[in-house]
C-alpha cells in the first residue's frame, strides 16, 4: 500500500467528516433544525450551530417520524463556499412515486430508447417509432462561459506564483468553473426526471466518451453535453422508482441500422440528419431512428440489469452491509419523494455569510 498521502493545503479540497453518535440520553451529536437554533440550522459537535440557506423541512420530518437516521455530516469547501452534506439512511420512495409493477407476462414491452447527441441532447422514442421526448434547448454552459473563462485564465497566468493576487485570481476562476458545472448538472437532473417519471424502462447506448474526446473538433461540445453524467443520473433515479435502465453494447449500430427493415447501412456523417434506407426506402430523423433501434434492442435482449455505475460489491459500506439493500427505517410519505437540489447531493444547506465554518 505504501506510505499514507496526507492532505495538502494548496492542492486538496478542505473538508472533514463527523460521525453522528447517540448519547446515553438518546440525543444525536449531529442535529438538523434544532428547536433552540431554528429550522434552517445544523448543529455539529464542538463547532456548534451553523445557519444554512436551504430549507431542512423534509429532513426534519423524516427524522422526527423515524423514517431516516443521520450517519455522518461532511463539511467541505467548494469554490469558496462551505457546504454541509448530511448522509442519511432512509427508506425508499413511497409506492405512489414508484412505477407500478408489471405482470409476469409482460417481460419485454414498454421499452423506450434514449439517444444522446449534440444537435439534440436527448431524443427518446418507443419501438413503434413514436417520439416521446426531444430536448433541443440544452444550455451549453461551457460555450456560454468560455469568454469569461479565457479572460480569468489570462489574469491568473499574469500573477506571480505564490502571491496573494494569484490565489484570488485562482479562486475567481474556480467559482466560474463551479457555476458552469452547476448549470449543467441542474439541466441534466431536469431531463432525467422527465424520463424516469414517465417511463419505467429506458435503453441507452454505452458510449465510449473517453474515445470520442480524442476528436479535437468535438471534444469541447461532448464535454459540455455531459453524456456520461446523464446516464449515471438516469440509472440511479430509475432504480429509486423501481424501473429498469439498460445499456446497449458499445458497438451496436443504432445509427446505421434501419428501424423498419433492420438492414445495416454505411456510416453516416454528422452533417446528414435524415436517415434513408437504400433497401426499403424508409426515411426518418437520424436521432429518432437511433432511439427506435435502442428500444428494439432492449425489447429483444430484455434482462434484469443492474446499475451500470455499480462495479462490484461495496466492502466499506456502513455496518458491513455491502452494496445490497439496507434495512429500511420505514415507508416514506408522499411529500418525501423527489430529488434533492442539484447543488449538493442530500444536503442540509450552505452556511450563510458570517456564520461559523
Amino acid at each position: 500500500m505504501g506510505f499514507p498521502r496526507f492532505k495538502r493545503k494548496s492542492r486538496s479540497r478542505p473538508s472533514f467528516r463527523i460521525r453522528c453518535k447517540t448519547t446515553k440520553a438518546g440525543r444525536a451529536s449531529v442535529r438538523v433544525g434544532d428547536p433552540t437554533a431554528g429550522p434552517r440550522s445544523v448543529c455539529l459537535p464542538r463547532i456548534g450551530v451553523l445557519r444554512v440557506r436551504e430549507d431542512t423541512r423534509r429532513l426534519r420530518r423524516m427524522i422526527r417520524t423515524g423514517r431516516a437516521d443521520i450517519r455522518y455530516a461532511t463539511v467541505s469547501c467548494r469554490a469558496g463556499r462551505w457546504t454541509i452534506t448530511v448522509t442519511m439512511e432512509a427508506a425508499g420512495l413511497h409506492p405512489a412515486h414508484q412505477h407500478p409493477a408489471r405482470p409476469n407476462t409482460d417481460s419485454s414491452g414498454g421499452w423506450v430508447g434514449v439517444d444522446r447527441g449534440l444537435a439534440a441532447l436527448v431524443v427518446a422514442a418507443d419501438t413503434s417509432g413514436r417520439q416521446v421526448l426531444r430536448v433541443d434547448d440544452a444550455p451549453r454552459p461551457l460555450r456560454a462561459a468560455l469568454p469569461r473563462l479565457r479572460r480569468l485564465s489570462r489574469q491568473l497566468s499574469r500573477k506571480q506564483r505564490g502571491s496573494r493576487n494569484r490565489a484570488e485570481a485562482a479562486a475567481r476562476l474556480g467559482r466560474a468553473h463551479h457555476h458552469v458545472a452547476n448549470v449543467r448538472r441542474y439541466f441534466l437532473h431536469k431531463v432525467a426526471n422527465r424520463l424516469v417519471k414517465t417511463h419505467d424502462r429506458l435503453a441507452l447506448e454505452d458510449l465510449h466518451t473517453a474515445g470520442l474526446l480524442r476528436n479535437r473538433r468535438l471534444a469541447a461540445a461532448i464535454s459540455d453535453a455531459g453524456w456520461a453524467d446523464l446516464a449515471r443520473i438516469i440509472g440511479y433515479k430509475q432504480r429509486w422508482r423501481g424501473g429498469q435502465a439498460t445499456l446497449a453494447p458499445r458497438w451496436y449500430p443504432s445509427t446505421r441500422m434501419c428501424s423498419a427493415c433492420r438492414i445495416i447501412g454505411p456510416a453516416l456523417p454528422l452533417s446528414v440528419r435524415i436517415f434513408r434506407c437504400d433497401e426499403c426506402g424508409h426515411e426518418a430523423d437520424r436521432d429518432v431512428n437511433a432511439a427506435v433501434n435502442l428500444a428494439v434492442w432492449a425489447e429483444q435482449h430484455h434482462a434484469q440489469t443492474r446499475d451500470p455505475e455499480v462495479r462490484g460489491p461495496v466492502t466499506n459500506a456502513s455496518r458491513g452491509d455491502g452494496s445490497g439493500q439496507r434495512p429500511r427505517a420505514g415507508e416514506t410519505s408522499l411529500d418525501d419523494g423527489g430529488t434533492p437540489p442539484p447543488r449538493t447531493s442530500v444536503t442540509a444547506g450552505t452556511p450563510e455569510k458570517g456564520g461559523a465554518s
